[in-house]
């Protein structure tokens, strides 16, 4: 780490003041502190915070405000747990410290300072929304329905301090989403209230969040159905008609393997390769640890995987997706599309979306008599059993090979 310094035998964080702001931080030309160790990779986390810190100073210090009021939070939560106060004057040292940081800042910054210190405004309850995304998904999907769960109740409660479980309460009766998304958000809700408790934001002894019964006036969710072959061919000469050659590859991939639109979206051609003499897919970003795997490439699509490797100008397997949120939402773009055909074009109830595809598949392989643990390995799923699922190390390329294989479509 380039803001690592040894001195003697004990490391020390460092990290250079800009010029424009050292009359503001005490007319210093670094920051340094000593992290009292000799071992470098502890002294690598230990310094990280204080990288942090010192980066949101500097940015105080220039008037940001984000910056700002994360500073203000950070001496708030620090005044809760100081009990030091100098007999003459009343004040803490935390007091003290929010002064220092007062004092570098224009009026404006003063007063968005002091409101939130003192508590006369509340703290946002998305503030810590973004930090709390990266510590927590690694999914673009998941972290963007994340994001959508915790700006969405904040239009219901606007401040941390608010979040009751009485407002909690009000929030599930409000809502009339399906019953399996209110709970969904719940989750994410209720994640995110405890990564506040393990910072320190919020009290360990409220949660608001806990032991909800998901109002019974909510509709259920609807079950997914698989496509049947009659309906997977109709898709197909769809596609054929409107020369959508994206969403006619995309169809192909699915129904001969079961994957998610995000995982398909996300192959690139690095992800076709070999095992054991086996043309494979090698799934990596996938929302759950199971969901990485490798799946052996059906003989009906060898040919067309290895046409869309060789002629990829983009580095993806599904090549020239548009997409103004970035490689993250590629899926979201294809879904669409395919969402504006089955209903618009072709009428299909609304139980049949492009995730029923892995139940097609899935249908197929049972009714194939594909054992359950092979057909898991394919698609991505759990194995819940002590014997496959905790002592396994997983079915071989050629036994999935064979159990792929026997997926057939009548009228493709």
């Amino acid at each position: 780490m380039k803001h690592l310094l040894l001195r003697g035998s004990r490391w020390h964080a460092r990290m250079g003041i800009p010029q424009d702001v050292r009359a503001k931080l005490g007319h210093k030309r670094e920051f340094t502190q000593s992290l009292r160790t000799t071992d470098r990779r502890q002294a690598e986390i230990l310094a990280g915070p204080l990288i942090a810190e010192w980066k949101n100073a500097i940015e105080s210090a220039r008037g940001s405000a984000a910056a700002i009021e994360r500073e203000a939070l950070v001496a708030r939560m620090a005044s809760k747990h100081d009990s030091s106060v100098h007999p003459d004057t009343g004040m803490t040292d935390t007091d003290y410290y929010a002064e220092s940081i007062a004092d570098r800042l224009n009026d404006e910054g003063k007063r968005r300072f002091y409101n939130l210190y003192t508590g006369r405004v509340g703290t946002p309850f998305d503030y810590f929304l973004e930090d709390f995304v990266i510590a927590r998904y690694d999914n673009p999907r998941t972290a963007g329905d994340a994001r959508l769960a915790i700006k969405r109740f904040k239009h219901h409660c606007s401040e941390l301090e608010g979040t009751t479980r009485k407002s909690v309460i009000g929030w599930l009766e409000s809502e009339t989403r399906a019953r399996k998304t209110v709970s969904k958000s719940l989750s994410f809700l209720n994640n995110y209230w405890e990564y506040l408790q393990d910072r320190e934001v919020v009290s360990l002894d409220l949660q608001p969040f806990r032991k909800h019964k998901i109002p019974s006036k909510l509709k259920p969710s609807k079950k997914r159905e698989p496509f049947n072959d009659e309906e997977v061919s109709l898709i197909i000469e769809a596609l054929k008609a409107e020369t959508d050659q994206q969403l006619f590859l995309l169809i192909h991939l699915a129904i001969y393997t079961g994957a998610r639109i995000s995982e398909l979206a996300a192959l690139t051609t690095e992800d076709l390769i070999e095992c054991e003499g086996v043309v494979c897919l090698n799934i990596t970003d996938s929302k759950t640890e199971a969901g990485k795997r490798v799946v052996p490439v059906h003989r009906r699509l060898k040919n067309l995987v290895i046409s869309l490797s060789e002629s990829s100008g983009d580095g993806y397997l599904l090549a020239g997706v548009n997409s103004k949120g970035g490689a993250a939402r590629r899926a979201d773009v294809l879904g669409k599309r395919f969402g504006r055909l089955v209903r618009n074009k072709l009428s299909l109830p609304s139980s049949k979306v492009f995730h029923s595809f892995r139940n097609t598949v899935i249908t197929k392989l049972e009714k194939a008599g594909i054992p359950e643990n092979i057909a898991a390995d394919l698609v991505g799923h759990e194995k819940d059993t002590v014997t496959y699922g905790l002592y396994s190390s997983g079915t071989d390329i050629k036994q999935r090979q064979s159990a792929i294989n026997k997926i057939n479509y009548e009228g493709t």
